[in-house]
């Protein structure tokens, strides 16, 4: 078993992630990440962004042509190529959910809800279609996106990004369903987000760690850090950590593992980790926490406030600002602002 550190880890992490070589396309990128988390839209598209290899040409609209927003572990919203998505759907599927609570306490039927829903999407209809055709009932079916999440989370329904709007498409699906979590589910988390433990995979998958077949693991690289095992699929040698990874709000890097510590000290974690679930955009220098970030779109720009307690070398603003023009440009708009702020 290899000793390592977390240095080691880190800069694993950062490749197996993309982040030194970055994807091609979208959909491969979603397939090895098991989807990407996006509670906010351009947040989840900044983190597409940061381990594509964008060419100047290409478009957000065309990149993810193929890429559906589906609701996925931890019950939340996600890009997902299609064949991911139906694969998690399977894993997930006979999980019990808040939502069958709600619309208990609520009064309401959730089966019929789900039929009512499905005659309305016999062709697929943008979400404001849909909020206008419910009414005055749309506010208390779709709190949460209950009614959304308890389709997509069967495989039933998905949405595409449009320019201004989703579309919202019911697929029938017969999703084989699995009572665990599969050997190449595993082997996918671990080549993406390894080195990881086993309680960072249970965390993922939201399951009992006890729940994952340590057959499954064989083959496997194993590595151990202060008493603690890691997996992965491969071993990259002589790698290093990238100067500067500017990261958006739920980023895989900070919401795909039970062990924070390993990228944020556990000083620094209430910075990232908010109360309410809310989690900061970050600026890393050299995998350090060194500057949390927020963003504004308006109308064809977007303006971008870094804040820090010191200031970031010149050097790695100028880093800063290329990832956030890189961005930009793929989204067809404009930096309007890059605002570097020290805060004591």
């Amino acid at each position: 078993m290899k000793i390592v550190n977390q240095t080691d880890i880190l800069a694993q992490r950062f490749y197996n992630q993309g982040f030194v070589n970055p994807y091609e396309d979208v959909e491969s990128l979603l397939m090895a990440a098991l989807g990407v988390q996006s509670q906010y839209i351009n947040h989840g598209l900044f983190n597409l962004s940061t381990r594509l290899l964008l060419r100047k040409n290409d478009k957000v609209t065309k990149s993810i042509k193929s890429a559906i927003l589906a609701w996925g572990q931890r019950q939340t919203y996600h890009f997902y190529d299609k064949a991911t998505w139906l694969k998690m759907a399977s894993y997930l599927s006979e999980e019990r959910i808040w939502v069958e609570k709600y619309f208990e306490e609520e009064g309401l039927n959730l089966d019929s809800a789900l039929v009512e829903l499905q005659k309305m999407l016999v062709h697929p209809q943008t979400r404001s279609q849909l909020a206008q055709a419910y009414g005055d009932r749309w506010a208390q079916l779709f709190t949460w996106s209950a009614l959304f999440l308890q389709a997509s989370r069967t495989g039933q329904l998905y949405q595409q990004l449009l320019a201004h709007d989703r579309l919202v498409i019911w697929e029938n699906q017969i999703l084989q369903k699995p009572a665990e979590v599969s050997k190449d589910l595993l082997e996918s988390y671990f080549a993406f987000y390894g080195p990881a433990t086993l309680a960072d995979a249970a965390h993922f998958f939201g399951i009992k760690q006890d729940q994952i077949d340590k057959e499954d693991l064989a083959g496997l690289y194993q590595l151990t850090d202060h008493n603690k095992v890691y997996y992965v699929t491969d071993w990259h040698e002589n790698i290093t950590i990238p100067e500067v990874l500017v990261l958006g709000k739920f980023d895989p890097l900070l919401v795909a593992y039970r062990h924070k510590s390993v990228l944020i000290p556990a000083e620094a974690q209430p910075l990232v980790w908010k109360k309410g679930g809310q989690i900061s955009a970050l600026v890393l220098i050299k995998g350090k926490l060194r500057a949390t970030w927020t963003m504004a779109h308006q109308n064809q720009g977007i303006r971008f406030v870094v804040t820090s307690p010191k200031p970031l070398a010149l050097k790695h603003q100028a880093t800063v600002r290329r990832t956030f023009k890189d961005y930009a440009r793929w989204l067809d708009k404009a930096v309007s602002q890059v605002l570097f702020e020290v805060v004591k």
